[in-house]
C-alpha cells in the first residue's frame, strides 16, 4: 500500500484470533503475549494460547491472565504416543482455527514477537487487494535479540549448505548482505512464507487446513508445516500479497533452524515424520 492510499475501513464483525502454541517455554511466551497485547489494530483482536499439555506452563500462566483481559489459555493432554515435531504443531493450530470464530486467523511463535503494527498493516494489505492470505517480510534476530547478519542461511543441514544457500538468495535478492530482513520476491517459491508472518481468512483455512502427516523425506529436507500450508496455497493459486515490512521480529533457536544449532538433546525428543 502506497502513501496515498487509504486503509480500508474493517468489515461489519470482522475480528482477528492470533493462536500461540506453547510447550516448556513460560516465561518467553509471556512476551508473545504482552506482543498481542500490544496490537494496534482497528478490529477485536483475539489471543489464543493453547499449551501443549505442560503443567509447569499452565501455572505459570494461570499467575499473569489478569494482565491478559483478551487472552485465552487452553490446556491440550497429548496422547501417549504424541511427540514435539511438525505433526503435533499442525494438530494444535488446526484446533486453533476450530476453537476461533474470528474472521481472521493469525499465529505467533511462543518465541517471536510483532511490531505493534503487525496485525493492522496486513489488514490493510488484505483489504486493499480482496485477498484471504497476506504475510509480512521476517527480521531475524539472535536469541538475544541482535540483529542476524551472519552470511548463512539458518534453515540448512549444515554450515557449507547454510552457505550455499545463502548466497544463492543474495542473487536473488531475498538477502541482503548487512541486512537481517528475509525479503519478498513475488515469484520466487523457494522461500515459504513463515506461520507467524500469515494473515489468514479462517475459511481458507478450514478449507486448506496445515498437513498433519510428514514423511522421513521431510524430516531430511527440514520441511515444516509451515512449508507445506505455503506450497498448498501455491499450488490452489490462492492469491496472495505482502506488506513489504519486516513487522515479524523471529528470534531463531527453534526447531526448524540448522541442526548444528540445536543440541542432541533437544533433536532427540522431535518426531519429525509421522510414518
Amino acid at each position: 500500500m502506497t502513501a496515498n492510499e487509504k486503509s480500508a475501513a474493517a468489515g461489519p464483525g470482522e475480528s482477528v484470533t492470533v493462536v500461540t502454541l506453547t510447550r516448556y517455554r513460560p516465561v518467553l511466551v509471556q512476551r508473545a503475549m504482552r506482543s498481542v497485547r500490544a496490537q494496534v489494530a482497528d478490529v477485536p483482536v483475539r489471543h489464543l494460547v493453547l499449551i501443549d499439555d505442560s503443567q509447569e506452563t499452565l501455572a505459570a500462566l494461570s499467575e499473569v491472565t489478569d494482565a491478559f483481559p483478551h487472552c485465552e489459555v487452553r490446556y491440550v493432554e497429548r496422547e501417549p504416543h504424541e511427540r514435539s515435531g511438525p505433526g503435533r504443531s499442525s494438530r494444535l493450530r488446526n484446533l486453533g482455527v476450530h476453537l476461533s470464530d474470528s474472521s481472521w486467523i493469525a499465529y505467533l511463535d511462543d518465541d517471536n514477537e510483532w511490531t505493534p503494527d503487525h496485525l493492522q498493516s496486513l489488514l490493510d494489505e488484505a483489504r486493499a487487494h480482496s485477498v484471504r492470505a497476506a504475510y509480512s517480510e521476517v527480521g531475524l534476530l539472535d536469541k538475544d535479540g541482535a540483529p542476524y547478519l551472519a552470511p548463512r542461511w539458518p534453515w540448512a543441514n549444515s554450515v557449507a549448505e547454510a552457505e550455499r544457500m545463502y548466497a544463492d538468495y543474495v542473487a536473488k535478492g531475498i538477502c541482503v548482505p548487512g541486512s537481517n530482513v528475509i525479503k519478498d520476491r513475488p515469484g520466487t517459491y523457494e522461500v515459504p512464507v513463515d506461520t507467524s508472518a500469515w494473515l489468514l481468512a479462517r475459511e481458507l483455512l478450514l478449507a486448506v487446513p496445515f498437513e498433519e502427516r510428514f514423511s522421513a523425506a521431510d524430516a531430511d529436507g527440514l520441511v515444516s508445516e509451515d512449508d507445506k500450508l505455503y506450497y498448498r496455497l501455491v499450488q490452489s493459486r490462492e492469491p496472495m500479497v505482502c506488506t513489504g515490512r519486516a513487522t515479524l521480529r523471529y528470534y531463531l533457536g527453534g526447531y526448524s533452524n540448522s541442526r548444528e544449532t540445536v543440541t542432541p538433546e533437544e533433536r532427540g525428543a522431535i518426531a519429525w515424520a509421522s510414518e
